[in-house]
């Protein structure tokens, strides 16, 4: 991965819940990898949380959008003629293996990896990875920057405050498991 260069095209799933995409963003933030996502992602995200939690604020997905809108060339347009040619386990998820290539992506990184096989990513020169697996990858890159951007992150927690081994538990009760064995000695520094 290089700082900053790495494309990775973000699944919806990654989007929700507010931790890991909280995290990914405060990384791609502080340029540890350059997002990607389409509006089909968008959309497949916000219906997946109005689903799930019916009361939540109207303007919440704006805020969410107009903070997304700021990572410039984060969207990706004009994949859907790629779809036909290709074929996934699911093939819902097409959209986001066109976006990802048109996107020219490094990555796709999704819970869902069973509907994303190896192979069909990789004749695109495309890696799929879990977003535990990303983030320590992300972590081992730039240790100090990322800290920080966790470090960002966990202090625009309040009502109530989130203390450092909080936010670990939130990481491993949303299967950052690995990710969050990486920080646990490292917990003074955020």
């Amino acid at each position: 991965m290089l700082v900053g260069r790495y494309t990775v095209l973000l699944d919806a799933n990654v989007m929700h819940p507010s931790i890991v995409r909280g995290a990914l963003l405060w990384f791609a933030a502080s340029r540890l990898f350059r997002p990607l996502w389409s509006e089909a992602i968008l959309a497949e995200w916000e219906e997946s949380l109005r689903r799930r939690f019916a009361d939540l604020a109207a303007d919440h997905f704006q805020r969410q959008r107009t903070y997304m809108d700021s990572f410039g060339e984060a969207l990706v347009e004009g994949y859907e003629p790629l779809m036909p040619a290709l074929t996934l386990p699911d093939p819902k998820d097409v959209h986001v293996l066109a976006a990802a290539i048109h996107g020219r992506a490094d990555a796709i990184v999704t819970y869902n990896l069973k509907d994303f096989p190896v192979e069909a990513a990789a004749r695109h020169g495309i890696e799929v990875k879990h977003p535990d697996d990303f983030i320590v990858n992300v972590i081992d890159l730039d240790t100090a920057k990322a800290l920080t951007a966790i470090g960002n992150q966990r202090r625009q927690f309040h009502n109530p405050a989130v203390t450092a081994e909080d936010y670990l538990d939130r990481f491993r009760k949303s299967d950052l498991v690995q990710a969050s064995h990486r920080l646990q000695p490292l917990v003074e520094l955020f």
